[in-house]
């Protein structure tokens, strides 16, 4: 009987001891535990053959909570290889797992305008959209890093000033980018 009260008295020891830790106060602000921004570098296959396949730099901002990864707003370079057209989209972007719990993949899901700068006396501006499916690399409470493989849609309009149209067919590309969001 001793042997079983030693150990009772132990343990509630053991658990008074455990439960008297002083856990860590998060010193992190409200405003920053729902600010998200991050960077991804890529490289986007242009499939609509205007020879605009590019080298591409994103940066983003906006909020993130346990559901939404990132709802914000960004702005890609992207710098055609073998030219020097640049077409530089600001867009909304979406990026979710739909769920709030731990998953592999993501969805990444930009919308907005590309002012792009095709080495022509006339600006092909026009409407960007953009989908794809991430795949989480490393995750922490506060680093998150990803690959990203999606479709891009740039608007472009027929360029006459050559006396041809430049441009016949919209920029259609495929994308890989590896980033970081925090």
């Amino acid at each position: 009987m001793k042997h079983i009260i030693t150990i009772v008295i132990a343990l509630a020891a053991i658990l008074t001891c455990h439960a008297a830790k002083p856990t860590a106060v998060s010193t992190q602000s409200s405003f920053m535990k729902h600010f998200a921004w991050g960077i991804d570098v890529g490289s986007s296959i242009d499939l609509s053959g205007n020879d605009l396949s590019s080298i591409d730099i994103s940066a983003y901002f906006g909020y993130k909570n346990a559901i939404l990864r990132t709802l914000g707003i960004g702005v890609d370079l992207r710098n055609s290889l073998g030219n020097s057209h640049t077409m530089i989209p600001v867009y909304a972007m979406l990026r979710t797992n739909f769920s709030s719990s731990v998953t592999l993949c993501f969805a990444d899901i930009r919308s907005g305008y590309s002012f792009n700068t095709l080495n022509t006396t006339d600006k092909a501006n026009g409407l960007f959209l953009s989908a794809g499916i991430g795949f989480n690399l490393y995750t922490s409470a506060s680093v998150k890093s990803h690959i990203i493989l999606s479709y891009s849609f740039n608007e472009l309009k027929p360029d006459d000033s050559l006396g041809f149209p430049r441009f016949t067919h919209s920029l259609s590309a495929m994308s890989v980018k590896i980033g970081v969001n925090f």
